[in-house]
């Protein structure tokens, strides 16, 4: 950030879609200046007006020596070429998630100039306040099992969200709890099962994923991760995102349901941490400004294409079978 700049400069690419809104809408909340909206058509016209943000076409109308900060918020086979040509024009990226949609995809992103300085990887859950919590107690503990449930409430899937090579819901959705709970565990994991189905809305991709996994040292990480037709009572990102993980150790349990979470021990102890529900775009933003004052990010790309590499087995092991299918 310029030393003249009273406040990060940033702009948003792929502003008018249902994520870049909500990245240019709490850029502006924790006193960023949006001064550009990106969008190829008149979406953009409204909420760049409301920001008072400049509206250009395309990525390469943006100047590095006039922004602190590009935010990509666009479908996930659009972005990695995009993101490498922002990195190698020297700006500082905040990319939504996933970095790819597979890591064939990623691999134009991994060749690109500071890819592993300049670059946040958009994973909204490290930004909830349960989250620190919760990787501090699984440092703190042997672990048996992780068991995640993570529903996003969609009325239909349609547009981007259809389209085969984006990878149906592990890509789009169950990717968040696939990045967090590798995070904790080191290696790669072996894919022990996946079932796959698109039964709930009939699109051509996967709607419905469950899944389990196995890291090195032993602990087993089952996922359930699916669209919803229905919003669920509570939930994260403003009720749309129903999320538990539950997990398993020797000494005890956790047990983080969307805001609130539970820590039982072998003892009978028990104790509950309830928070206030909060904006996840929000507080990722204000961690962004951090990050353009030059702290590290909550997930960098190496991390990120860990995530996505996990992703890949498992789609892979529906089709052809885990006993055929290994994570790199």
């Amino acid at each position: 950030m310029s030393a003249q700049a009273t406040a990060p400069r940033v702009a948003v690419v792929g502003g008018a879609g249902w994520a870049g809104s909500r990245h240019a809408r709490a850029f502006a909340a924790a006193g960023a200046d949006v001064a550009v909206i990106v969008e190829k058509d008149e979406r953009g016209i409204a909420l760049a007006q409301v920001l008072g943000a400049q509206l250009v076409p395309s990525a390469q109308e943006l100047d590095p020596e006039h922004l602190d900060l590009v935010v990509v918020a666009l479908p996930t086979t659009v972005q990695p070429l995009i993101v490498a040509d922002l990195l190698n024009r020297g700006f500082r990226v905040l990319t939504e998630k996933p970095v790819a949609a597979d890591a064939e995809g990623a691999a134009v992103m991994a060749a690109a100039s500071g890819v592993n300085e300049r670059l946040m990887v958009g994973y909204t859950l490290h930004h909830h306040p349960a989250a620190s919590i919760a990787s501090q107690w699984v440092r703190n503990n042997d672990v048996i099992a992780v068991c995640v449930r993570s529903v996003a409430h969609k009325k239909d899937i349609n547009s981007w969200r259809a389209d085969p090579k984006e990878g149906g819901v592990a890509v789009v959705n169950g990717i968040h709890a696939i990045e967090l709970v590798s995070s904790w565990f080191d290696g790669d994991p072996k894919v022990l099962t996946t079932s796959t189905s698109s039964s709930l809305y009939g699109s051509p991709v996967p709607e419905h994923v469950i899944s389990a996994l196995e890291f090195p040292e032993g602990a087993v990480f089952t996922m359930q991760s699916y669209w919803s037709p229905w919003q669920e009572p509570e939930g994260l990102n403003q009720g749309d995102w129903s999320l538990t993980i539950d997990v398993l150790a020797t000494t005890g349990r956790l047990l983080w349901s969307n805001d609130s979470v539970h820590i039982w021990d072998r003892d009978g102890g028990h104790s509950v941490n309830t928070f206030e529900p909060s904006d996840l775009f929000l507080r990722q933003a204000e961690a962004a400004i951090k990050f353009c004052a030059g702290e590290s990010p909550a997930v960098g790309f190496a991390q990120a294409l860990h995530a996505t590499e996990i992703a890949d087995a498992l789609l892979a092991a529906a089709v052809y079978g885990a006993e055929d299918v290994v994570t790199p």
